[in-house]
């Protein structure tokens, strides 16, 4: 605020849990249900629960390997069936940038900022349609880009590593941070 830079989100929150035991390998564990879960409790808590429910969607760590996109598939539609979530938007920005290990959820990072600037969540557009073995129930995967015509005001991203090292990231549209900051600091502040 003291420097008037653009305020593009926040992220209140990020949660990892290990699950390998050996750091070289990926371990699809009950770590990131955990991850997934403190992740969407942290928003609605903040949020409520109209804001997780209806304005805020996903983006899968998505490398599509048969083991990481039913595993992924089934910790989303989970944490969506306890919090009440249906037609979950998941997006899955390695469809368009390959698995860039290191910088992957950098990548995730600058697509959600420009889904909240542009309210479009991009479409996975390099698969003819979701494989058979995905759990979708409560999830919303398209291959076409899809407006959010409702807004999006938080954003689950989702990393899986080597050793198990799963991890969920909140970050808050820049709405929510603005109202945030609105409450912390006052009127002259903000306008300055």
């Amino acid at each position: 605020l003291e420097l008037g830079a653009t305020i593009y989100g926040a992220v209140p929150g990020v949660f990892v849990h290990a699950d390998g035991y050996k750091k070289s390998i990926s371990a699809p564990g009950p770590g990131n249900y955990l991850t997934m879960g403190r992740a969407v409790g942290l928003a609605q808590s903040l949020l409520g629960a109209d804001a997780v429910r209806k304005r805020s969607f996903v983006q899968a760590h998505g490398s599509s390997t048969p083991q990481n996109r039913v595993t992924e598939s089934r910790i989303f539609d989970k944490v969506a069936e306890h919090f009440g979530i249906n037609h979950w938007p998941v997006g899955a920005v390695k469809s368009y940038v390959g698995h860039s290990l290191g910088p992957a959820s950098g990548d995730q990072m600058a697509n959600t900022l420009g889904v909240f600037a542009h309210g479009i969540l991009p479409g996975i557009k390099t698969i003819d349609g979701i494989a058979e073995d995905v759990i979708a129930e409560r999830l919303s995967f398209s291959t076409q880009d899809t407006p959010l015509n409702d807004g999006a005001e938080v954003a689950f991203l989702n990393s899986k590593g080597f050793g198990g090292n799963n991890a969920t990231a909140v970050l808050l549209s820049p709405f929510q941070t603005m109202a945030m900051l609105s409450k912390r600091y006052d009127e002259a502040t903000m306008s300055s």
